[in-house]
């Protein structure tokens, strides 16, 4: 069993602002999946990115907006997000308080993002 806080993981920031932190990396022994947490405050859009591989997401705070092509979908806490395969998508604050999420994705597909840039 491997057990860690938010608080003993550092935060980074994507090139768009939003900040991350990688709960659970493969680095430290998952087989399948990696956990990382997002915080987005308010006026901080990112850019619209898709990937080859799928997105499970979890709202653990506030809420927000995820853009898919042309669709979007108002989110808040306890709201769960499949995002399939090469889908676009994008996550926006609309509101006062930070937009946090749990994401997780399949292991070693986001390595190159686990420094900030």
């Amino acid at each position: 069993m491997y057990v860690t806080n938010i608080k003993n993981t550092k935060e980074l920031k994507t090139p768009s602002g939003k900040s991350i932190w990688w709960l659970l990396p493969k680095e430290i022994g998952t087989p399948n999946f990696e956990m990382r947490y997002f915080e987005v405050k308010k006026g901080i859009e990112s850019d619209e990115e898709k990937h080859p591989f799928e997105h499970e997401v979890f709202v653990v705070k506030g809420e927000g907006i995820i853009k898919s092509g042309g669709i979007e979908r108002r989110v808040k806490s306890g709201d769960a997000v499949f995002i399939a395969p090469n889908e676009p998508h994008q996550f926006l604050n609309f509101k006062e308080n930070p937009f946090g999420f749990i994401c997780v994705i399949p292991n070693g597909c986001e390595d190159d993002r686990k420094e900030s840039k």
